[in-house]
């Protein structure tokens, strides 16, 4: 209550004070008693209807109106420079000590204090304080700006730059600039304001973008907040103007400010098609044209001011755009420009987002080459884990664009490298920050669930999941169609092959009731299997008969005229290696009738195949067939095939095992590296036993350049924590064992020692 009523009596201080100096009123005559009973009679009347106006608004909104400033109810006439100043100093002297209908009465006095300024350096400091106080309006992190306030906002930064432009000899400073003036300054003199139009402009877009998040993507206010891009976009220029004429100030942060507004700018036209950027300046032009409209006709129908406070809607401006503003018809020289820029003024981190941005749009684009190189010479990609999550994040998504791109373009290996990333990790939707999954084993914590939806990005920056899983699949599926045909689902299984469509196919056999293809797993899985046996024109059937393909737009047919050719090429391989046993001869002519294939086409996809060894047959010219040479394997060798496929496979599961036990996986090259000779073959020791009753298995070589023979270095390590299994370094010569390893009561190992060098090692 007390804080209350201080907060109440602010605007009365002056009463107050002089009430407490003399709190009995003097004594007056008869006649001014007679006036000022007359000036009452006039004044309770107006008065009567203003409280009864008052405690009707305080009926209605449940919330009592506070009286006004009386600053407010004077005539602008009357407000001297010294006045505005010193409310100036009580707004700065408020931040963060007063509440949200505090603030909004602080907007509604700025507002009229900037029609009242003296001077264009008054009016930009009162612009400045404006903008401030709607910022503390709201808290970024809990909840974004509201659409009236962001549009007052900008506005207001918009006059601003107007100003600054306008008035060369004012100058704006990042650090607060005291201003102990009472009188308005000349008009040429140099002054310097309070101000940062780069931290504005960044604040402006942070708070446009959260508002898209919170909307619906579905309705048309999320299609009527997407227009304001235009304005954030024009005022981004306006901002780079104004640094670039600011360089000469000798400000050491000027080039990050630059870069950083560079940046702003292209994240706003990398991810846009030529089509999306066309419509985007076409309506920002419309948009400007609609403001010298309106400006005209409200200079044609001029009023006198009015109160500031009295309407509701004259505190929110329509948001109109500079005359100044313009977009070039192409975006890739302005992107190559800004990209320069980045570069040339940014830091790290600044460079590596303009890379980035660089990539996608070139992705977009079908640069695929272009993008490629682009990216493999930043050398991004090798060092992904170091990166801070917002750039992980554009990284992923670039990338799954470059595969896109790929695919646009037929290169199917590049595209299912690409994209083997983002599915091998079953986090796509995490990956590209367009969705969170909830895991049940990992319960996240409210912090990290809010800090993971501020990093999702706004729907229309969205990348189609079913575009890019349908994508995947189909690379997959003619990369595997061939192994699939040859070895057979067991064979094809053990063998190395793609993770996430050999999942699908599993998942796939493993249902009892098989119906009709429903999505784009379901269609993939059944055009892969159609496509193992030969048959393309299945295959190739379900494969296009996903709707995610229309969001190709005019390139849809290309892509699918590509992508049939694939198919029937790797229909033609698969056929052959299934059914090729089955035929003594086949006649060129009907697989090329089979596979709706130029013979010159068919012809080389037979031959390579031959060449590898992985079709038995030759050509006969004569007849033009492909005579095949069966060559049954005897039981031996089967045997033998069988045998050396599960003893790779033992070998494998063995090394895994000890992997995952010691912690240490040692390779071929590590065995072979003691036969190279003595500066290669260095002392290793395999550590075992580390934990409660593991076993210590360990052994270690050396090259013994004077027998010729190989001598045991170091012995296993066992029994460091508990029982560990004991064992020993053999030598070829008369030497020495020594017993090792005595903590905790365990057994050590046995360690070879040479006589002439005395060398222990445990």
């Amino acid at each position: 209550m007390k804080l209350t009523i201080k907060k109440n009596n602010a605007g009365f201080a002056e009463q107050i004070q002089a009430y407490r100096d003399n709190p009995e009123s003097p004594e007056v005559s008869s006649e001014e008693e007679e006036s000022e009973a007359s000036d009452h009679s006039d004044d309770e009347s107006l008065d009567s209807e203003a409280e009864a106006e008052r405690q009707f608004k305080t009926a209605r909104t449940g919330v009592a109106e506070r009286p006004k400033d009386k600053i407010l109810s004077m005539a602008p006439e009357e407000i001297t420079y010294e006045m505005v100043q010193k409310k100036l100093e009580e707004v700065a002297a408020a931040r963060g000590r007063v509440s949200s209908l505090d603030r909004q009465d602080q907007v509604e006095m700025l507002t009229f204090l900037f029609g009242v300024a003296h001077g264009a350096a008054q009016k930009i400091e009162v612009l400045v304080h404006k903008v401030t106080v709607i910022f503390d309006m709201n808290n970024p992190m809990t909840s974004p700006m509201t659409t009236a306030n962001w549009k007052t906002c900008t506005s207001s930064v918009f006059d601003m730059m107007a100003l600054v432009a306008a008035n060369p000899s004012v100058s704006l400073a990042d650090n607060p600039v005291e201003n102990d003036r009472t009188a308005e300054p000349a008009a040429d003199e140099a002054i310097t304001v309070w101000g940062n139009p780069a931290a504005f402009l960044e604040r402006l877009d942070d708070e446009w973008t959260g508002s898209l998040k919170s909307t619906d993507p579905h309705t048309n206010a999320y299609m009527d907040r997407l227009r304001d891009e235009a304005a954030i976009m024009a005022l981004a220029g306006l901002v780079a103007e104004y640094l670039e004429g600011a360089r000469g100030n000798g400000d050491g942060m000027i080039k990050e400010k630059t870069a950083g507004v560079a940046l702003r700018r292209m994240d706003h036209i990398y991810y846009k098609t030529e089509g999306v950027y066309g419509a985007t300046r076409n309506m920002a032009l419309a948009m400007k044209d609609e403001a010298a409209d309106a400006n005209a006709n409200a200079d044609a129908n001029a009023e006198p001011a009015g109160d500031a406070g009295d309407d509701e809607a004259k505190s929110t401006p329509a948001l109109t755009l500079p005359a100044s503003f313009d977009l070039p018809e192409k975006a890739a020289g302005l992107m190559e420009e800004l990209a320069a820029t980045v570069y040339t003024n940014g830091n790290d981190n600044q460079k590596g987002h303009a890379v980035l941005y660089s990539v996608y749009y070139k992705s977009i684009h079908d640069d695929f080459y272009g993008a490629r190189d682009q990216l493999l010479m930043s050398r991004i990609s090798e060092q992904t884990q170091q990166l801070d999550i917002t750039m992980q994040i554009l990284f992923n998504r670039t990338t799954a664009q470059l595969g896109l791109c790929a695919f646009r373009n037929g290169l199917v290996n590049e595209a299912y490298y690409c994209l083997i990333e983002l599915y091998g990790s079953l986090k796509v939707k995490e990956l590209l920050a367009q969705g969170m999954q909830q895991n049940r084993y990992h319960d996240k914590t409210p912090e990290q669930e809010m800090a993971e939806k501020r990093r999702q990005v706004p729907f229309h920056l969205h990348i189609n999941l079913e575009l890019l899983e349908a994508s995947f699949l189909t690379c997959a599926i003619l990369m595997e169609a061939s192994n699939m045909a040859m070895y057979g689902a067991v064979g094809w299984n053990q063998r190395q092959s793609s993770k996430p469509l050999r999942r699908l196919l599993d998942m796939y056999d493993r249902q009892t009731f098989l119906g009709p293809p429903e999505n784009v797993r379901d269609h993939m899985t059944a055009a892969c299997r159609a496509l193992a046996t030969g048959d393309w024109k299945k295959s190739f059937g379900y494969m296009s008969a996903l709707p995610c393909w229309n969001l190709l737009g005019q390139s849809k047919d290309v892509v699918l005229g590509l992508f049939q050719t694939k198919f029937q090429e790797e229909g033609l391989r698969a056929y052959l290696l299934a059914h090729a046993k089955f035929y003594t001869s086949l006649s060129m002519e009907q697989l090329c009738k089979m596979f709706e294939l130029s013979e010159r086409r068919a012809h080389a996809i037979v031959s390579r195949m031959i060449a590898d060894e992985s079709l038995a047959g030759s050509f006969d010219q004569p007849t033009n067939t492909v005579v095949m040479n069966h060559e049954e394997a005897t039981r031996l060798q089967k045997l033998a095939s069988q045998f050396a496929d599960k003893a790779s496979v033992l070998v494998d599961y063995n090394e895994r095992a000890l992997a995952m036990r010691t912690g240490v996986l040692i390779t071929d090259e590590d065995d072979d590296s003691a036969r190279k000779g003595p500066e290669s073959a260095g002392r290793r020791t395999r550590m075992g036993g580390r934990l409660p009753g593991g076993r210590g298995r360990g052994r270690g070589r050396r090259f013994n350049d004077r027998s010729g023979g190989f001598v045991a270095d170091a012995g296993f390590s066992g029994g460091v924590f508990g029982k560990g299994r004991r064992g020993g370094g053999q030598q070829r010569d008369n030497s020495s064992f020594m017993q090792l390893g005595r903590l905790n009561g365990g057994r050590g190992g046995r360690g070879g020692r040479r006589n002439d060098r005395n060398d222990r090692n445990d």
